[in-house]
């Protein structure tokens, strides 16, 4: 028990009853009332009106609160949809890159294997490539293309991105070395002649 505890146990048990309860009423009005008044200028009417009117006043802000927690609940709900969203979209993105550079590197295989060697895919020649396996791709994607190429293969020895500043003569382009080295199948596409594409 606090000392204010005992401190008012202690009141209740030396006054009388009728005391005791307006000394509880006045220090229940005056408590609700909050620090805005003065118990020495105001009277126990006018400060348990004006705590009616500070628990009203509360009460609205609580309402409030709630609804301004509902509106944030229903926000972070929209924000978490958006962002699988966004994540689904991203990875559908990422596999369709996967295999688009897949088929670019089927199609250096192939190549290599009618007698040419080493493939050079600007990003004109790789539109070419994916237009005829009916694939779509904007040409600003297509350097995406040849990043995905050199990131399936993990070997810059058969395979690598060459980026090339704007005022060379030669364009941006992916250079397949040695395309019969390639692994026989790369993001679920078969690489090389021989066997069952895809």
């Amino acid at each position: 028990m606090t000392d204010d505890y005992a401190d008012a146990r202690h009141a209740d048990q030396s006054l009388d009853e009728d005391a005791a309860q307006e000394i509880a009423f006045r220090k229940l009005i005056y408590g609700l009332a909050g620090d805005e008044i003065d118990p020495t200028e105001c009277g126990p009417v006018e400060a348990a009106q004006r705590s009616v009117d500070r628990v009203e006043r509360l009460e609205e802000e609580n309402e409030q609160l709630r609804q301004r927690v509902v509106e944030l609940r229903d926000q972070v709900e929209k924000m978490n949809r958006a962002a699988e969203f966004y994540q689904d979209v991203a990875r559908k993105s990422a596999a369709k890159r996967d295999r688009q550079a897949a088929i670019v590197l089927k199609h250096a295989a192939n190549v290599t294997a009618s007698g040419a060697g080493r493939q050079e895919y600007d990003g004109s020649r790789i539109q070419d490539v994916l237009e005829a396996a009916n694939e779509t791709i904007h040409r600003t994607n297509t350097y995406a293309v040849m990043e995905k190429a050199e990131e399936l293969v993990d070997n810059r020895d058969l395979c690598r991105f060459q980026k090339e500043p704007r005022s060379s003569s030669k364009n941006t382009r992916l250079i397949v070395k040695s395309p019969t080295d390639l692994p026989e199948t790369l993001a679920g596409v078969r690489i090389h002649e021989g066997v069952l594409s895809e």
